[in-house]
């Protein structure tokens, strides 16, 4: 980075100390504001490995022998190319002296490789020499580089005023030269040789940047005060928030924990599948009959009571938008009013359990669905484990229940028998901290979102890189929208309250007004039901009745060829019913791949690999041919067989006849 600190070896900085200060009071105003930066580092939780810091703007190296006594492991960067290499020197004799690993480099935070994350990171009179826009970056870069709980210690300028002031510093004949600037002359003087640009920065300032990184304050100091000539007047100005005097303050920032609100669906998708005849079209009403009969408190998609189910109103809604041609299969809905879920320890503000059954396809899916407020990253990590570990929810009026065990009791309802079944797993994130834009959220905190997308509890471990390569496979048309598939899992970030997506609905209001004289209900749905917003529910509904379909044929193939019997002309049709179903298998799910799927679907089908299964039945498909042809041309050889050994036959009784008459 080609950047030269504008006050060579400090010249400027020792004037304003000299001239103003008392140099004993300097030095321990400063040791006293470090002592309690120490404190706040011992006062960390304990980790199960080294704490890591970051010296951000290092300078000369100065801290770096200091702070190395309280961490195990130091990171310093300085743009500064003279200071640098005097920093560099700095860090190589605390390295040998400590025995601990420090690693220097030339540049600013875009240097540090993407994969180190801080527990605490260090910026020390750094925030006050860069351009407004650079301050609210930096603040961003740090928090995006700091551990949930990490601490934040920084030193800058201080003024008890509610607005910043700006100045310029330069040196007049050898002397310091102050001068009082506007922001905007504040900020195009960075980066100009000998001019040092400084910005003294007010509390209300400093800490609106912090609170929109996600950094709450823990402890605000004010030192090197006009005047004083003692620590102990420092301690008794901050205690009466008399600090008007004060040049300088260090505050300590932690990094809060991420609050997320989210809805989960559990999904479970399966056949329901008679080997004989399958499902006939009389089945719907006997399927009906048997849901109601075996659930106490259930709600038809087509009754009247459904348009009073927020659930049904917004698949209604979104339906009739995007797919007002009707869906690729026809099928009922059921809401199960039965469960009415909670789980200790969490806001569980909605739940429901919904039953669709696809008649055509001779299958069905489940879906259990709740709404969470304020949760972490590791909570949702617990959230997805639930789905498999038989962990139970609360459940009104009855004992705990899993998610599995819902899924059992609501299937069993069906009176049918229950195969091929296929689990998937969608988060829709509606607020994540204090984010506004998707990218960045993907960008800054890639191992998190691995975290929540595979229920994986040691994400904190995950290599960074790694992360990022599980999130390649995805789709999103907005900037607040964003849906990442890996596996059976899905996850979408749906910020619909964040600006972009209130100006987004704004512009789509004044647009539908003008044409069609008011906006569609379809943009203002804000469905508490996982992945129902922007159809994302429609498409993995899909995607796993192809799944089902497909699963279901290989999982028949192996009975298929544990059936064959010694008669041939049986074998025959058996494997022409086989292959028939094998092609119209092909022709459904290939029909709809080229007419219904769209790039969200086609995200969803290769995160669930359903290509690679439909080439296995494509491949099953050219082995059942083969094995017809086999068939057919065992039963014609077994005939011509038959024919040779009855010409034989007839030929003996021919010559016997003939040797018998001629002796008569």
């Amino acid at each position: 980075m080609n950047y030269q600190y504008p006050d060579k070896d400090d010249r400027l900085t020792m004037q304003l100390i000299e001239g103003e200060y008392e140099s004993a009071y300097w030095e321990a105003s400063e040791k006293n504001v470090l002592e309690k930066a120490f404190d706040a580092i011992k006062d960390m939780p304990e980790k199960d490995d080294i704490k890591k810091l970051l010296d951000l703007g290092c300078g000369k190296g100065r801290l770096i022998p200091v702070f190395i006594e309280l961490v195990g492991e130091i990171t310093a960067a300085e743009p500064d190319a003279e200071r640098f290499a005097s920093a560099a020197e700095e860090g190589a004799r605390a390295e040998r002296t400590s025995g601990r690993h420090i690693d220097v480099l030339n540049g600013d935070i875009s240097a540090v490789p993407d994969d180190r994350i801080f527990d605490v990171v260090l910026s020390s009179h750094v925030m006050q020499h860069i351009t407004r826009n650079m301050a609210r970056e930096m603040f961003r870069d740090i928090s995006s580089r700091l551990e949930e709980g990490g601490l934040v210690i920084m030193t800058t300028t201080h003024t008890s005023e509610d607005e910043d002031r700006f100045f310029c510093e330069t040196a007049v004949d050898g002397m310091r030269k102050e001068t009082e600037i506007t922001g905007d002359e504040f900020d195009s003087m960075f980066g100009r040789e000998g001019i040092l640009p400084v910005r003294i920065f007010s509390e209300k300032s400093i800490l609106s940047m912090a609170e929109d990184v996600q950094l709450e304050p823990v402890d605000i100091y004010c030192y090197h005060f006009k005047g004083h000539s003692s620590v102990s007047e420092d301690e008794e100005c901050c205690r009466a928030g008399s600090t008007e005097a004060a040049r300088d303050v260090m505050y300590i920032f932690r990094k809060k924990d991420t609050r997320i609100d989210a809805d989960i669906c559990y999904r479970f998708s399966f056949s329901i599948y008679d080997e004989d005849e399958g499902l006939r079209t009389d089945d719907e009403q006997a399927l009906r009959d048997a849901i109601c009969r075996n659930l106490k408190d259930t709600v038809f998609y087509d009754s009247e009571e459904a348009a009073d189910e927020p659930v049904f109103r917004d698949l209604r809604t979104c339906e009739g938008f995007l797919h007002g041609g009707g869906l690729p299969f026809e099928c009922f809905r059921t809401l199960v009013r039965d469960y009415q879920l909670s789980l200790d320890g969490y806001d569980v503000t909605n739940s429901s359990v919904l039953i669709t059954v696809f008649p055509q396809t001779d299958t069905a899916q489940i879906c259990v669905g709740i709404s969470v407020c304020d949760v972490g990253i590791d909570d949702l990590v617990y959230f997805k484990q639930l789905q498999a570990n038989g962990a139970g929810f609360r459940c009104e009026g009855r004992e705990d229940i899993s998610v599995r065990e819902i899924f059992r009791e609501v299937s069993s309802s069906l009176m049918r028998n229950v195969s091929d079944v296929e689990e998937s797993y969608l988060v829709e994130i509606n607020r994540y901290g204090m984010y506004e834009d998707v990218n960045r959220i993907i960008e800054e905190n890639p191992e998190k979102v691995y975290g929540i997308m595979c229920g994986d509890e040691g994400w904190r471990h995950v290599p960074f890189a790694l992360a990022r390569t599980r999130m390649k496979n995805s789709w999103g048309s907005r900037e607040f929208v964003r849906l990442i598939s890996f596996g059976s899992t899905s996850v979408l970030f749906n910020l619909h309250n964040c600006p972009a997506a209130q100006a987004y609905r704004e512009n789509r209001r004044i647009y539908d007004e003008k044409y069609y004289g008011d906006i569609n209900s379809y943009f203002l749905m804000n469905s508490s039901f996982a992945g129902i917003n922007h159809g994302v529910f429609f498409s993995i509904e899909l995607v796993m009745v192809v799944k089902t379909i497909c699963n279901r044929i290989l999982n028949r193939q192996s009975s298929f060829y544990l059936q064959k019997s010694i008669n041939v002309n049986r074998d025959i049709h058996r494997t022409k019913a086989f292959r028939g179903e094998l092609l119209a298998t092909l022709s459904r799910v290939e029909k709809i791949e080229i007419t219904e799927i769209g790039e969200m679907e086609k995200v969803i089908m290769d995160s669930h690999n359903i290509n690679p299964i439909i080439e296995k039945i494509k491949y099953l498909l050219d082995l059942v041919e083969s094995e017809l042809d086999l068939l057919y041309q065992n039963s014609t050889n077994r005939l011509i067989n038959i024919l040779t050994v009855a010409g034989l036959i007839l030929s003996v009784i021919g010559i016997i006849a003939q040797v018998y008459s001629s002796t008569v």
